[in-house]
């Protein structure tokens, strides 16, 4: 059968991109929809049986269709974390003894003699919490359903406020424009997939069992319509909505969390991370049927239901899953459980991708959801130049445009359809965990291995002259690496400031004693301090650094700027091959997590070399900082976890490797007047527990005002200027 048009072009377009070297992209052939985006995984019924007949589990796990390779898994999985338990309590004992032989042979009162103390009081929850793994019994089990608890008491979460307004309309598309390069894979795993376009992809839509109420902080239902928690505070057992479905129509069970701990975990997924989240927050997952999912915790902590919420992952999708996982899943997107999912004959390579809404989505109707996702497609252009972007919107082919930024805030909307009221301007408030801008120091490499470089090169950023002059007073330096958590955000912390003089001095302790005839110090041997600082392409990155480079050159320094695109940027910063990055995290409610990017197991490996590929990028080696962050874990009131996470933002700023960068309370973007947001006493505009209000899906597109807003434009009729501004309430304000 003849190719349609479509397919040709299609074809033309991937095989533009791959000659341009840009992409490894398969073409429209046999072998390439195979493996590209219009891939469709087989029948459940394919996948080869889980488990044999004679296995001593459940009938009902004997009826499951696993992925390739899964046979045995349980079975090994919990051999491999038996063998990581009893390392581990090994480990911990010995540090525990050596703690207790260096607090005896100490001087009494010594400082010698404290840190022993808090060494072993650091690392005694820790053992206490493998010693209870170890006579826990096997890690994953599968039980019948009659074996639950009867004890249990329910929750629902349905007594928080509602979300969205029922004036909204479905249908229309949203059209939207994001500065960064596009992603290098659509894989929801491994190799490069934690990549800036992920959470429009997956983490902003997929459902989790639990989430939450982005209003009011509070547990509400996700995929799983009620939760218990043992007495002790360690197990939620969780039931799934039994009408939750992925986006490819899969019903979802407690198989495909089994699935996802099978791939998630497998060395063909060549991801690290997840070993180290089973392994290490997990002591046990029980199933009990196909609609009960019991996960404990290592430790009893705050919002457990939260923290026990596992990610699933649609069986059938991974029928294909092996060895070539990386190359063979780089263009398909996994379902999710949320509401939008990719639509494959609307994707250009390079420069955009479509989402679709599911057709008959599980959630349509649930309580949370009903009044969310209601556009039937997402436009999201990659655009490389704000002014190119800015132009696009002006005529009317974006219908949102960011403008944090000063200069887009004010000159850049001084524009006729703003005038006109054709375009709406909006202040938005909130109150959401401020993303870890700053500037990341390689602490594994000259010249920041050496902390007197790292603290001279603090005193030589004058960040505030950035705030004064590009941003127009209007953001904020950051204090602590995670800021924006509420109570347990240290707010205490504060960056150290601008200094010529303290610069000048740590950098001549550092060596650099010499003046060169530019002002910039060298070593006696000629070796010139020079910093360059990587960062992904973005004029408002060099119109800062224009600021801090001539500053910096007051304190000796000469700070080079080197930018590249995202996939670059971000490939470059996980393998720690950088000096110095302007770099982010995005972080999310309600508590901090510092182990990823400070616990030294994720800066080097048993022999001493850097480990790349982990979000540790400063390689921070710290065993008291590592201490602390033990601490966190184990913490199990709120109390505590306070006191713990304010201790670990303390040794994570004396550390020096992350210089605080800037951050704003508010996202400012513009709108042309059809796009429309809920006006209702729970939820005026949007909950303030959004970063970007786009995330939240509760806006939609008015078809009527917008015929009526380009019918204006033609005709030259203008409707009331209009500025929106939504503060915050001040009860969730309180609250948090």
């Amino acid at each position: 059968m003849p190719l349609s048009f479509h397919r040709i072009l299609r074809f033309c377009l991937l095989g533009a991109a791959a000659l341009a070297g840009t992409f490894a992209l398969t073409s429209c052939d046999d072998e390439g929809s195979a493996l590209g985006l219009e891939w469709h995984h087989p029948s459940d019924l394919t996948l080869p049986m889980g488990f044999d007949e004679d296995a001593p589990v459940p009938t009902y796990t004997k009826r499951w269709h696993m992925p390739p390779g899964f046979a045995g898994f349980p079975e090994r999985w919990n051999a491999r974390v038996k063998e990581y338990v009893e390392n581990s309590l090994e480990e911990n004992r010995q540090i525990c003894m050596d703690a207790m032989v260096q607090y005896l042979t100490s001087a009494p009162g010594s400082n010698r003699q404290h840190r022993a103390k808090m060494r072993y009081q650091n690392i005694w929850p820790s053992l206490l919490s493998l010693s209870r793994r170890k006579g826990q019994g096997d890690y994953l089990c599968f039980l019948r359903e009659n074996q639950l608890p009867e004890d249990l008491e329910w929750y629902d979460g349905q007594d928080q406020p509602e979300l969205g307004s029922p004036k909204a309309v479905k249908g229309g598309t949203l059209r939207l424009a994001l500065q960064r390069s596009f992603p290098s894979t659509f894989r929801v795993f491994g190799p490069n997939s934690n990549n800036a376009f992920r959470r429009y992809l997956y983490d902003d839509i997929d459902i989790p069992l639990i989430r939450l109420h982005p209003g009011t902080g509070k547990l509400i239902p996700g995929t799983a319509d009620r939760w218990a928690v043992s007495k002790d505070g360690r197990t939620v057992y969780f039931h799934i909505d039994e009408e939750a479905r992925f986006s490819d129509g899969s019903k979802l069970t407690t198989r495909d969390f089994i699935t996802s701990l099978y791939v998630r975990t497998s060395p063909y997924g060549v991801e690290p991370f997840y070993n180290d989240y089973y392994m290490g927050n997990f002591s046990r997952i029980e199933v009990y049927g196909n609609h009960y999912l019991a996960v404990t915790l290592a430790t009893a902590r705050p919002y457990a239901p939260f923290y026990a919420s596992l990610p699933p992952s649609c069986t059938a999708f991974y029928a294909e899953f092996g060895p070539d996982y990386p190359t063979r899943y780089l263009w398909r997107v996994a379902p999710t459980t949320g509401g939008y999912t990719v639509n494959p004959y609307d994707v250009i390579m390079g420069r955009q991708v479509s989402l679709i809404r599911v057709p008959n989505w599980w959630a349509a109707n649930r309580r949370y959801t009903r009044y969310s996702c209601n556009v039937d497609h997402i436009v999201y252009q990659f655009v490389s130049e704000n002014t190119k972007m800015r132009e696009l919107f002006r005529l009317g082919q974006l219908d949102i445009l960011n403008t944090r930024e000063a200069d887009s805030w004010y000159e850049g909307l001084e524009m006729e359809p703003v005038h006109r009221g054709l375009i709406q301007r909006v202040h938005f408030s909130n109150i959401w965990p401020r993303n870890c801008f700053g500037f990341h120091l390689n602490c594994s490499e000259p010249p920041f291995n050496d902390k007197t470089m790292r603290r001279g090169f603090h005193y030589a950023l004058n960040v505030q002259q950035v705030l004064d002059t590009v941003f127009r007073g209007d953001y904020s330096r950051l204090g602590s690496y995670f800021s924006g958590f509420g109570q347990y955000t240290d707010e205490s912390i504060r960056a150290l400031p601008f200094s010529p003089e303290k610069a000048r001095a740590c950098f001549a302790r550092a060596g650099y004693t010499e003046e060169g005839p530019d002002g910039i110090l060298c070593k006696p041997d000629g070796t010139r301090l020079q910093v360059v600082m990587s960062s992904r392409i973005d004029p408002l990155y060099t119109n800062c650094m224009n600021v801090l480079r001539e500053e910096a050159a007051r304190c000796g320094l000469d700070l080079r700027l080197d930018q590249t695109d995202d996939t670059v940027l971000y490939t470059r910063v996980k393998a720690k091959r950088y000096q110095a990055a302007i770099f982010s995290w995005g972080f999310s409610p309600p508590l901090p997590d510092p182990a990823p990017f400070f616990d030294s197991s994720y800066a080097y490996k048993a022999d001493g070399s850097i480990m790349p590929g982990t979000s540790n990028i400063t390689a921070t080696n710290s065993p008291s900082l590592d201490r602390a962050i033990l601490a966190c874990k184990a913490a199990t009131s709120e109390a505590d976890a306070v006191a713990a996470h304010h201790h670990a933002q303390q040794l994570i700023a004396n550390t020096l490797a992350w210089v605080p960068g800037w951050t704003s309370s508010y996202w400012r973007f513009a709108q042309w007047r059809w796009v429309r947001w809920p006006d209702e006493p729970d939820c005026r505009f949007c909950p303030p527990r959004y970063y970007d209000p786009v995330d939240s899906h509760l806006y939609w597109i008015d078809e009527k005002m917008k015929e009526e807003t380009l019918r204006a434009r033609i005709s030259g009729e203008s409707f009331p200027e209009e500025d929106i501004v939504i503060p915050l309430p001040s009860e969730t304000a309180t609250a948090q």
